[in-house]
C-alpha cells in the first residue's frame, strides 16, 4: 500500500506532504523518517520499500521548504519560520498522525543529516513517543553555529530572508570539497556511488542552495542539538543508534562522531551506541554497502 497526503502544521497551518508505504497486513511497527537538507522524501523510497517488504510501515514527509511542502516554486530552502522549532514540531505532528493511523504500534524514528538534528531536538521534548532513535550522518558540534545564526538573522534583515544564502552555503560546505578527486561533482562528498551523485545533481528538488532564512533555521538546529538546555527527559532507556560513513565530512572527525554519542550518554541516555562504516561518505543508505546497512538498522529496531 502506498499513500500520499497533506497535513497542516499546527505551528502555522503550513501544508506538509506525507508519503506512506505499508504492508497489506497489519504492520509490525512504524518507521518514521526525517530526510536531510536540500533533498526530497522520494530519495528514501528504496529504504522504505525494504522496510515494507519486511512487515513495517514507513512514513516520511517533506520538511517545510523541501519537495512538495512549499507554498510556491521558488520557496525551496525557505522555512516560513525564524526559530528552528517549526520543523521539529512538524516532525512530532507526523508522529501524532502516525499514532492515529496505526494505533498501538511502536514508532521508530530515523533522521539523516539535517534530519538527525531535527530528531535530536525532537528527543529533547518527546522521547516518550518513541521505541528507538537512529541518528544517521550527523553533523558534529560546531561552536560557530550560534554566531552563524546571528549573522544569518542580520542577512535576512538586510539582504532579504528569501535571498539565496550563498555566503552561508560556502561557509557550511566549502571544506567538504577538499576530499574530492579531480573531475568529481561538487556534490561528490555525499557518496562514492557516482550514479547516486549524478541523480542528485540532475534533480531540481535536490542540492538547491538554502535561503538566508533556511540557514538561520539550520544554524538554530545545530546550536540547539548540542545545547544542554531544555531536555525534558522521560525515557532515558530509549535505544539510540548513531551511524555514519568514516569518510563523511559532516562528522568532521571520528573523535567528533564519538563525542556526539557520548553527549547523549552524559545526558542519561545510557543505551546509546554508534557505528562507523569504512568506505562510505555521507549518504550511507545510498552507498554500495546499503544492503548491509539496511539490515543492521532493521536488526537494531527489532
Amino acid at each position: 500500500m502506498k499513500r500520499e497526503l497533506y497535513i497542516k502544521s499546527e505551528v502555522d497551518r503550513h501544508r506538509l506532504h506525507v508519503l506512506i508505504l505499508a504492508p497489506e497486513n497489519q504492520p509490525r511497527a512504524v518507521v518514521q523518517i526525517c530526510h536531510g537538507m536540500s533533498e526530497h522524501k522520494e530519495r528514501y523510497l528504496p529504504f522504505m520499500e525494504y522496510l515494507q517488504n519486511r512487515g513495517y510501515a514507513a512514513v516520511i514527509h517533506d520538511h517545510r521548504g523541501h519537495g512538495k511542502s512549499i507554498e510556491r516554486e521558488d520557496d525551496l530552502g525557505y522555512f516560513y519560520d525564524t526559530s528552528g522549532r517549526a520543523v521539529v514540531e512538524d516532525a512530532h505532528q507526523v508522529t501524532e498522525w502516525i499514532k492515529m493511523e496505526f494505533p498501538g504500534l511502536p514508532v521508530h524514528l530515523f533522521g539523516h543529516s539535517m534530519g538527525s538534528l531535527i530528531v535530536r531536538c525532537y528527543l529533547k521534548k518527546y522521547d516518550w513517543e518513541l521505541s528507538s532513535l537512529t541518528v544517521c550522518g550527523s553533523p558534529s558540534k560546531n561552536p560557530l553555529a550560534k554566531p552563524a545564526a546571528g549573522m544569518a538573522k542580520i542577512a535576512c534583515r538586510i539582504c532579504g530572508d528569501r535571498k539565496k544564502g550563498l555566503f552561508f552555503h560556502k561557509l557550511a560546505f566549502g571544506a567538504f570539497n577538499k576530499q574530492l578527486r579531480d573531475g568529481e561533482s561538487l556534490n561528490g562528498w555525499i557518496s562514492y556511488d557516482k550514479d547516486n551523485v549524478r541523480k542528485y545533481d540532475e534533480e531540481p528538488l535536490d542540492g538547491f542552495v538554502f535561503t538566508n532564512n533556511g540557514f538561520l533555521n539550520l544554524f538554530h538546529l545545530m546550536d540547539e542539538t548540542y545545547s544542554r538546555r531544555g531536555w525534558e527527559k522521560k525515557k532515558t532507556d530509549l535505544p539510540i543508534l548513531f551511524i555514519a560513513g568514516e569518510d563523511d565530512p559532516c562528522i568532521i572527525s571520528q573523535k567528533q562522531f564519538w563525542n556526539a554519542v557520548s553527549f547523549l550518554k552524559e545526558l542519561g541516555y545510557a543505551d546509546t551506541k554508534g557505528k562507523l562504516y569504512p568506505g562510505c561518505r555521507h549518504e550511507i543508505l545510498n552507498e554500495s554497502c546499503s544492503g548491509q546497512i539496511y539490515k543492521e538498522i532493521l536488526g537494531f529496531i527489532e
